[in-house]
C-alpha cells in the first residue's frame, strides 16, 4: 500500500492501478482516491510500487482499448478504415478534376502579357466589383 504524507491515507496499489487502466488523469484519479492533486503525484513519485502500479495500468488499459477496437473492426466498417489509418498508413485520396465551360479546359489570363491600358481597364473593372459590394 502506498502512504500519503498529507493525509496518512492508506491507498491500495490495486485502486492506482484500476484507475491508471481507465486512463483517468492524474487530478480524476486523486479525487477517486481523496487525495490532493498535489500528493497524488508525490506518492507516484516516491513510492516505487504506487508507481509501477500507475504505468502498468496505464499501458494495461491501452491494450484493453486496442483489443475492443480490433473487436469493432469485424463488425462495423469504419473502425477497420480508422485502424487502417492508424497502423498501415492508409488513406483516401479524392481526386478533383475542374473543367470549364461544357467539359472543356478553365480559360486563365496571364496577367504578365497584357499591355498598360488593358491592365488599366482590369484595374477599373476589380475596383468597380469591390464597390458594388
Amino acid at each position: 500500500m502506498a502512504k500519503s504524507r498529507q493525509r496518512h491515507a492508506k491507498v491500495r496499489v490495486s485502486a492506482i492501478r484500476a484507475l491508471s487502466e481507465l486512463q483517468a488523469t492524474e487530478e480524476e484519479a486523486s479525487a477517486s482516491l481523496r487525495l490532493s492533486v498535489k500528493t497524488f503525484r508525490e506518492m507516484i513519485r516516491i513510492d516505487a510500487r504506487a508507481k509501477a502500479a500507475w504505468e502498468d495500468g496505464r499501458q494495461l488499459g491501452r491494450v484493453s482499448i486496442r483489443r475492443k477496437q480490433f473487436a469493432l473492426a469485424d463488425r462495423h466498417p469504419q473502425m477497420a478504415i480508422f485502424l487502417g489509418k492508424q497502423y498501415l498508413g492508409q488513406n483516401e485520396i479524392s481526386v478533383i478534376e475542374h473543367s470549364g465551360r461544357d467539359g472543356g479546359p478553365i480559360k486563365t489570363l496571364d496577367l504578365t502579357k497584357l499591355d498598360a491600358g488593358e491592365r488599366k481597364n482590369l484595374r477599373e473593372a476589380l475596383i468597380a466589383a469591390r464597390v458594388k459590394k
